[in-house]
């Protein structure tokens, strides 16, 4: 059997990291990719970000991830993907976690086979290679992601610990008109840490996870901008981060502000009350970037409608 077209999916972007969480804490984000699958001839329509550049055929990542997850090609199974895009590609928001989402999620509505949040992003985390964004990007909300190793006859797993969407906190994307990739964001990093910055780390992540499920602001804001993993050593890379804290700082009551995921896309987070002055702030700072006042997406990748 297979679904009644069209239908359509969607998937939120993701942010990874929240500065201090490197690799473990990510959040979804109210942007989301829109992908209608129709009756049609294996073709690829997008629209939106990416638009002139994202591949249009079987070699779409969307495309792909349909196959793997219904077994067939888009041509094979006769559908074509209008693909509708608000998260811009290589910004540090997860555009790859969700064309792969929405692929996969197509995939398992095209053979009508029932899929769960754990389902897809276990595959999601395979297929993409990003358990944070894949654990945001399923789920939904702000998520803890645990690489377990293996203990005894237990083997290696992927934990994920939803710890909700915390909807006081407003993120303010930052986000510059250039892309940055993951690999070479990932290259600056090194290769070992002191005990003392594994300390501050596990510190600081613990006391912002601690402030978002208290609703503590100012815990929040005593754990962002302190990370000593990444941050500091992408600052070349990225030097709108060290702009906007200098702006937020002279202007603002945020409560912080943190790389999204590799950047170079910049949040800053503030209470609900705060946003317009910390965009107002941002679009004189950065007036070729796009300032965009978000929320925590409480839903994961889902069938629309």
């Amino acid at each position: 059997m297979t679904a009644k077209l069209p239908f359509t999916v969607s998937a939120p972007a993701s942010s990874g990291n929240l500065g201090p969480g490197f690799d473990v804490l990510a959040m979804a984000l109210s942007l989301r990719n829109v992908v209608q699958v129709r009756t049609g001839s294996g073709l690829v329509d997008v629209r939106g970000e990416g638009a002139g550049s994202l591949p249009t055929d079987a070699t779409n990542l969307i495309a792909r991830a349909f196959e793997q997850a219904a077994g067939t090609s888009i041509a094979a199974a006769g559908v074509d993907l209008r693909c509708t895009n608000a998260i811009p590609p290589a910004r540090g928001l997860g555009s790859s976690t969700a064309a792969a989402a929405c692929g996969l999620v197509a995939g398992w509505e095209y053979i009508e086979q029932e899929w769960d949040d754990d389902e897809l992003f276990a595959a999601l985390a395979a297929f993409d290679g990003h358990p944070d964004n894949a654990a945001a990007c399923a789920h939904g909300g702000i998520v803890l992601c645990h690489d377990r190793p293996p203990v005894g006859d237990f083997p290696a797993e992927l934990d994920v610990i939803p710890l909700g969407a915390a909807d006081w906190i407003i993120p303010v994307a930052v986000i510059p008109d250039r892309e940055l990739s993951t690999e070479q964001s990932r290259g600056v990093l090194p290769g070992s840490y002191s005990r003392h910055e594994v300390v501050q780390a596990i510190g600081a992540a613990g006391l912002l996870v601690g402030g978002l499920l208290g609703g503590a602001p100012e815990l929040v804001e005593s754990a962002l901008e302190t990370d000593v993993v990444h941050e500091p050593h992408r600052a070349a890379l990225v030097p709108e981060l060290a702009e906007a804290r200098d702006a937020v700082h002279a202007s603002t009551e945020a409560l912080g502000t943190t790389l999204s995921g590799a950047g170079p896309t910049v949040l800053v987070w503030c209470e609900q009350g705060g946003a317009d002055q910390v965009v107002g702030a941002m679009a004189i700072e950065f007036p070729h970037a796009v300032v965009l006042p978000l929320t925590i997406d409480a839903d994961g990748a889902r069938l629309e409608g």
